[in-house]
């Protein structure tokens, strides 16, 4: 229960502000009950207290690991999203995220609906629950081993959040980066206009008609991240068994 207890507490989607702690904490506690029923039982009759301990803290840190990498796709959205904020002068305004405890550019938040949205109807939550369930079969409780496999795994990881964000921003950025080098031929042009202010409007008016004529672009670079958590997350189970 603790593996699958944390993974709920941090994993997208249920995990939000939104949904009550006694949802996670129930959700958690039915799908243990679901995957301990196909794995064999460890007893732990006659441990000591310590050796215990130890055996829960290790899968809470399992399930926080599996978490973590689940969330990873969603931290290049904030990365893709502020970044398209940016270009089309949209990094003022905030709005709440619904998915997060704090305030995300409206982008983001967009991102965000579209990401849950091919979550769920790309059926990747079967999937998520099935590689949960394998993660039993392939490292069984108390065999983790938090060593340097684990480190060589998630630095990829991690880093590929940034490249991700940065191909869904990618015609936003493009658009941006021509039209402030037309204001700028501009004000060479015509020194009186203020092209700073007035590249404002364009800008914005610009990003979001591109915004909208790529949102099938971003949602193939969703799609195909999306498809490959349940991979990333075997990876990351491999990686503490050496």
């Amino acid at each position: 229960m603790m593996r699958t207890s944390a993974l709920f507490a941090t994993v997208p989607a249920f995990s939000t502000p939104n949904v009550p702690i006694k949802i996670r904490i129930a959700l958690g506690a039915l799908t243990a009950f679901f995957v301990s029923s196909a794995q064999p039982a460890v007893s732990v009759d006659g441990w000591p207290f310590l050796q215990v301990l130890i055996l829960m803290t290790s899968e809470v840190l399992v399930g926080v690991l599996l978490g973590f990498v689940s969330r990873l796709f969603f931290y290049a959205l904030d990365i893709g999203g502020a970044v398209i904020a940016t270009g089309i002068g949209l990094m003022m305004p905030m709005d709440v995220n619904p998915f997060q405890a704090n305030q995300s550019t409206i982008p983001t938040n967009i991102l965000y609906q579209l990401a849950i949205m091919i979550f769920f109807t790309t059926d990747m939550h079967h999937w998520f629950f099935a590689g949960l369930s394998k993660s039993f079969e392939v490292l069984p409780m108390g065999q983790a081993n938090f060593g340097g496999s684990m480190i060589r795994t998630l630095i990829p990881m991690t880093a590929g959040i940034f490249s991700v964000g940065v191909m869904i921003a990618g015609p936003i950025m493009t658009v941006s980066f021509i039209l402030l080098l037309l204001f700028s031929f501009l004000g060479r042009a015509v020194p009186q206009m203020n092209v700073f202010a007035e590249s404002f409007s364009f800008r914005i008016l610009a990003g979001l008609i591109v915004f909208g004529m790529t949102c099938d672009v971003m949602a193939e670079h969703i799609v195909q991240f999306v498809r490959g958590i349940p991979l990333d997350l075997m990876s990351a189970v491999n990686s503490l068994k050496d």
